[in-house]
């Protein structure tokens, strides 16, 4: 389902606006990691879908599994519920599960759509499953979803890889230090691609 869907979707944006994809080298070819997306818009989870190579396992919020129906097509397209606004400790061991097993794990780590181009404070998750398992962070930006024009061109920039020290026990220190690094390169991201225009 989630390659016949990924196919469709990639048509889709493709004929209608226009697709550039930016740093794909950076994205490992096999092994766990996290990519880790600026959210403006509420198709971004698709568009870094469509532009990254491997499958891409996304949480999504509790409620969007609340049927039979719902639950096997989110779980059919790789997603798993999350419990927002709080520590979900079942969302965070599946998470872990999905690096560890050498997949890729999309998250947003603002944790909302910013109604702006600025960018919102970061939450935790991010930077604590990048602590905790060890697995590179990806960062990536997505330009032009928030004001969608026909044969507009969606871009997506692809940052390299960033590293965190594996720890059993991950501080509010590490925490920081790492969303201040995530911030940092969504920044030097954004700022390549306006500079780009």
């Amino acid at each position: 389902m989630y390659r016949i869907l990924r196919a469709l979707c990639r048509v889709l944006v493709i004929l209608c606006f226009g697709l550039e994809v930016e740093g794909q080298e950076n994205v490992p070819s096999e092994g766990g990691a996290i990519i880790a997306s600026n959210h403006v818009s509420f198709i971004d989870p698709i568009v870094v879908i469509i532009g990254v190579k491997r499958p891409i396992h996304y949480m999504a919020k509790e409620e969007l599994f609340r049927s039979r129906l719902l639950t096997a097509f989110f779980r059919g397209v790789h997603a798993f519920p999350v419990r927002r606004g709080m520590a979900d400790r079942s969302a965070i061991r599946e998470a872990l599960a999905v690096v560890s097993d050498g997949s890729l794990l999309g998250i947003f780590p603002e944790g909302r759509r910013s109604r702006s181009a600025e960018s919102l404070p970061l939450q935790r998750g991010t930077a604590f499953l990048a602590c905790k398992s060890g697995v590179p962070i990806i960062p990536v930006v997505v330009v032009n979803t928030d004001r969608l024009r026909f044969r507009r061109p969606l871009r997506i920039k692809i940052g390299a890889p960033l590293f965190c020290e594996t720890r059993n026990k991950v501080s509010k220190a590490d925490i920081a230090e790492a969303n201040s690094r995530i911030s940092k390169r969504f920044y030097d991201l954004l700022k390549q691609e306006s500079v780009g225009l």
